[in-house]
């Protein structure tokens, strides 16, 4: 028997979806983007929430609310998504790529010391932290090192979704000045609605004025007047999409306990195999993605599941080997050996809360397959 199994999945509306929007068109479309922050706003106990059209424009926005500006640095793990980085540059201001730890994949704090005791400098603005995979990376180092440093600590999400440290939802730390989320996929295309979190007020009032232009409306009973106070962007998000980005909140609960289950049945599944490394146990992993790492010819062992139909992602190819920040700051590729070390060797298994256990099955089966006949 043969499959064909998507990594990313195949996108197609569901019934509910179809029927929820139908039902919005009905009722008129008012009141779903403020319903959707004041639910975020909610879940992460937090005072000020603003709804952008996808993840990279909140993070856009943060940057703004930070006011950054040319010259500015701002450190980044070498392992993230290319939109970290990405909207620094678009400041013309400077990420300074740290390496990861070998085994979280998370940000390296040894190396985030060093890097901040030879950076004293005003310009060296914040540190931006993602959580790989569904694990929260080392925050109480980080926090202390921010502070010593006098840098701010700004989270991504994404890969922490409805996810509690200590019973306290992850990003909602006052230490931390703004945090980004988003409800969809960043990577995949098909839908990303992206949030911005924050305790600070006055980081709020002006993400708020930015996502709409920079327009300011008169309150004084002549609505239709504006004022343009600075250079924003329209990064609202749209009340179609939010009805989507509520359903998508709704289940939450429910893939997050499903991408637990299907974390589970790998581990129990492929433990012991002679060329793949399962990645670590921890109670507080959400498993947001499954990171398994390949301890040889990683690529013909992934292409040999490309033939039995089984899709594979990569999060991420580092940043310091792609042509564009290579080029810009003349980085080696082994400026970062443990991020190039588990570049070499890590593929990501499906495992969308979609995925049934018939297909479970058999991608366990077919790993355990190659992996015996593996050179």
């Amino acid at each position: 028997m043969s499959m064909n199994i998507s990594y990313k999945g195949e996108g197609t509306p569901s019934i509910k979806s179809i029927k929820s929007v139908t039902k919005a068109l009905e009722n008129g479309l008012d009141g779903y983007v403020k319903d959707l922050e004041d639910n975020l706003a909610k879940e992460y106990s937090l005072p000020y929430i603003l709804a952008t059209t996808n993840s990279t424009s909140a993070l856009h926005l943060a940057m703004c609310a930070l006011d950054l500006k040319r010259g500015d640095k701002v450190i980044c793990s070498v392992n993230s998504y290319v939109n970290i980085p990405e909207v620094i540059r678009h400041f013309d201001a400077e990420p300074i790529f740290i390496d990861c730890e070998p085994f979280t994949y998370n940000i390296n704090i040894t190396q985030l010391q060093k890097v901040l005791e030879v950076n004293k400098s005003k310009k060296l603005r914040a540190v931006i932290i993602n959580h790989i995979a569904g694990l929260r990376a080392s925050m109480e180092d980080i926090y202390s090192l921010a502070k010593e440093y006098n840098i701010q600590v700004i989270e991504e999400l994404s890969e922490v979704p409805n996810h509690y440290h200590n019973n306290q939802p992850i990003g909602s730390d006052p230490r931390t000045l703004m945090s980004i989320t988003s409800l969809g996929d960043k990577v995949s295309g098909r839908f990303d609605a992206g949030f911005l979190l924050t305790h600070n007020q006055s980081s709020y009032d002006r993400a708020k004025i930015l996502r709409n232009h920079g327009l300011v409306y008169n309150d004084k009973g002549a609505s239709y007047l504006y004022d343009i106070v600075d250079i924003g962007c329209q990064y609202r998000l749209d009340e179609y999409s939010a009805i989507y980005a509520s359903l998508l909140f709704e289940q939450r609960e429910e893939e997050f306990k499903r991408r637990l289950e299907i974390a589970n049945f790998y581990f129990k599944e492929l433990q012991g195999l002679k060329h793949v490394r399962l990645p670590l146990k921890n109670e507080e992993h959400s498993y947001f993605r499954f990171i398994i790492e390949i301890d040889r010819n990683r690529d013909n062992f992934a292409q040999k599941l490309a033939k039995k139909g089984i899709e594979v992602g990569l999060h991420y190819i580092p940043l310091h080997i792609t042509r564009y920040y290579k080029d810009k700051y003349g980085l080696k590729l082994f400026d970062f050996p443990w991020a190039m070390g588990i570049y070499q060797r890590a593929i990501s298994l499906p495992n969308r809360p979609d995925l049934t256990d018939e297909e479970l099955n058999y991608i366990c089966e077919a790993i355990r397959n190659i992996d015996e006949e593996h050179i």
